[in-house]
């Protein structure tokens, strides 16, 4: 891992600007920020969406899936196994809770790494010659809009 890798990971998990590592990034909870109040990084360039939610779902049900199965099988009576499974429950909603804000932080300042963005089917690359297909893709396209 790279010391640039390293760092970017501790502002993540400190919740802090990508860039600075001294901005605060949220406002409040999942909530971000509209610009880092230190380097000023408009924090509008680019967007999490919902991947730490898959990223922290998946972990819990990893996580959690064998408790709740253990629960199942290991529980005596209907009252014990309630207990059981609203007590598992209120843990990986804790979990997935507590987790959440750390994985949006350590995605958007990867997003700000390495300067993500949206799709742009326009731009043909670095190389000036267009991928494979290109030529029908833009065809296509353009018969769509004539429609």
């Amino acid at each position: 891992m790279t010391p640039e890798l390293k760092s970017l990971l501790k502002s993540a998990f400190a919740l802090k600007c990508g860039r600075c590592g001294k901005g605060a990034l949220f406002k409040s909870y999942l909530k971000f920020d509209t610009h880092c109040p230190v380097c000023d990084l408009n924090y509008d360039i680019t967007d999490t969406a919902d991947g730490p939610a898959f990223f922290v779902g998946f972990m819990a049900m990893v996580l959690f899936s064998p408790i709740f199965i253990l629960i199942s099988f290991f529980t005596p009576g209907k009252l014990a196994l309630g207990i059981g499974y609203v007590v598992a429950s209120l843990a990986c909603l804790g979990f997935c809770l507590g987790l959440l804000p750390f994985f949006k932080a350590v995605l958007f300042n990867l997003q700000i790494h390495h300067q993500a963005g949206e799709c742009d089917f326009d731009y043909v690359g670095t190389h000036g010659r267009a991928p494979k297909n290109w030529e029908k893709f833009l065809k296509q396209q353009a018969d769509n809009q004539k429609k």
